[in-house]
C-alpha cells in the first residue's frame, strides 16, 4: 500500500510576491517540524515524566489543528500569528507552572518564535511576542526560580538532562534554519529583483525606441499634411487670379486664410518636440500676424493674447484656431474702419469638468453686426457646437464674444 505523504508538501498558492512565497514555505515547515517534534516529546513525556503528558499533548493538538488550517486555508499571516503567541503562551506557561522539569529549552525556543514572528509576520506581531517572553521569564525568575532549583537539587533525573540537551539541540538546529531561510528569501528576492529590473529596462527601452519611431513618422505625417495644405491654398490663389468679381475674390481669400489656420496646427506640431502639445499662445500670435498682414492694410492693430490653457486635445485645436479665425478676420474686415488704431484682446482660461473659457475683444463696432446667413457667423456656432460649449455676444464698447468650449482629447 503506497502512503500519501502529500499533506507533508506545501500546497499551492495564490502568493505572487517572492517574499510571501517564502515566508508561507517557511511557517509550512515550522507547523510541520512542531507536528512531529511535540508528538515524540509527548510520547517521551507519558514514559519518564507522565506530570508533564497533558500538556505536551495539548500543545501536539494545537500544532496538528494549525497545520491542517494552514493547509486549507494558507493565510500564513493569521496561522503563523496564532502559531507563534501559542507557542509563546505555551512556553510561558512551563516556564512558570511546571516546577519539576529543567527550564532551559523555554529561551531556545522563545528566541526560535520571535526570530520567526519578526520575519515572515512583521514588526508588530514581532515586538508582541518579545513582550510576552520577556514577561514570562521575569515572572519565572522573581517568583518561581528559586522553588525550581530547589526542586530540581533533590529529585534530578539523568533522563531529564538528556531531553533538555535534546530540546537545546533542536531549538539551535531550528535557529540555524531560520537565519538560513532568511538569507536564502532574501538573496532570492535580489535574484528576482535584478531579474525584473532587467527586463523592464529592456522593455523601456524597446518602448522608448518604438515611441521615437511613431514620433518621427507623426511629424513627417504633420509636415507633408501641411505641405498639402500649403498646395490647396497656392491653388486657390491661382484660381482667385482669374476671378474678376472682387466678392468672390474675397470669398476665396477667406478659405485660403481658413485652410492657412489649419495648416499652421501641423506646422508648430512638426516643429514641436512633443506632438501632444503645442504652445497655444505662440500659435494664435503667429496666425493673429499673418491676418493682420492679409485684412489689416494700413490700420495699426495691437494684440494681447492671454493664455492659461496647459494644452488643447487634438480634437480641439482646429475648431478653436478656426473660431480665432473667424473671430479676428471679421474684426478686422469690418470693426476698425472707423478706427486710427485697432486693440484686440483674447484670455483663454480654464473651467472645472475640462471646460475652458475664450474672450474675445476689439476696440471696433463691426459694420455687419450680425447678419443673416453669414457663413463666418454660421462657421462659429457649428464650430461651438462641435465642442459642446455655447456663447454669448455683446456690443458694448467694442465687441465681445466669450465661449464657453469643451476641451476634447
Amino acid at each position: 500500500m503506497k502512503i500519501d505523504y502529500s499533506f507533508l508538501l506545501p500546497p499551492k498558492t495564490s502568493y505572487k510576491d517572492v517574499y510571501d512565497v517564502g515566508k508561507f514555505d517557511l511557517t509550512w515547515k515550522m507547523v510541520v517540524f512542531n507536528s512531529f517534534f511535540l508528538f515524540f516529546v509527548s510520547f517521551g513525556y507519558y514514559f519518564f515524566e507522565p506530570r508533564a503528558f497533558g500538556a505536551s499533548v495539548y500543545a501536539w493538538v494545537i500544532a496538528i489543528g494549525l497545520h491542517v488550517a494552514l493547509y486549507f486555508f494558507r493565510k500564513y499571516r493569521l496561522i503563523g500569528f496564532l502559531y507563534a503567541l501559542h507557542g509563546c503562551l505555551f512556553l510561558v506557561y512551563t516556564l512558570n507552572f511546571m516546577p519539576y522539569v529543567i527550564h532551559a529549552i523555554e529561551f531556545f525556543w522563545m528566541i526560535v518564535f520571535t526570530l520567526y514572528t519578526f520575519f515572515a509576520i512583521g514588526k508588530k506581531a514581532g515586538y508582541l511576542t518579545l513582550i510576552i517572553n520577556f514577561a514570562g521569564i521575569f515572572n519565572y525568575f522573581y517568583f518561581h526560580f528559586q522553588d525550581n532549583i530547589l526542586f530540581l537539587s533533590i529529585h534530578l533525573e539523568t533522563y531529564q538532562v538528556t531531553a533538555t540537551v535534546l530540546n537545546i539541540c533542536g531549538s539551535f538546529v531550528m535557529i540555524a534554519y531560520l537565519l538560513r531561510q532568511f538569507k536564502n528569501t532574501t538573496s532570492f528576492a535580489e535574484k528576482k529583483f535584478k531579474a525584473a529590473n532587467a527586463e523592464l529596462e529592456n522593455r523601456n527601452r524597446l518602448v522608448q525606441a518604438q515611441n521615437e519611431e511613431k514620433t518621427i513618422m507623426l511629424k513627417e505625417i504633420h509636415h507633408r499634411v501641411k505641405n498639402n495644405l500649403q498646395v490647396i491654398t497656392s491653388l486657390l490663389r491661382l484660381q482667385s487670379r482669374e476671378i474678376d468679381d472682387e466678392k468672390t475674390k474675397a470669398q476665396f481669400q477667406d478659405a485660403v486664410q481658413r485652410i492657412i489656420a489649419m495648416s499652421l496646427i501641423h506646422e508648430k506640431m512638426y516643429q514641436n518636440e512633443n506632438l501632444s502639445k503645442i504652445d497655444l499662445k505662440d500659435y494664435l500670435d503667429t496666425l493673429a500676424v499673418d491676418l493682420i498682414k492679409t485684412y489689416a492694410g494700413n490700420i495699426r492693430v495691437s494684440l494681447d493674447i492671454t493664455s492659461k490653457l496647459d494644452r488643447l486635445g487634438n480634437n480641439t485645436l482646429v475648431p478653436v484656431a478656426l473660431i480665432f479665425n473667424e473671430l479676428i478676420s471679421n474684426s478686422l474686415k469690418h470693426a476698425f474702419a472707423n478706427c486710427d488704431h485697432g486693440q484686440i484682446t483674447v484670455d483663454l482660461f480654464p473651467r472645472e469638468k475640462n471646460m475652458f473659457e475664450l474672450m474675445y475683444k476689439d476696440n471696433g463696432t463691426w459694420s455687419e453686426p450680425n447678419k443673416e446667413g453669414s457663413f463666418g457667423l454660421e462657421l462659429i456656432e457649428t464650430l461651438t457646437e462641435q465642442l459642446d460649449g455655447k456663447v454669448e455676444r455683446t456690443s458694448e464698447n467694442g465687441t465681445v464674444y466669450r465661449f464657453l468650449l469643451k476641451n476634447i482629447e
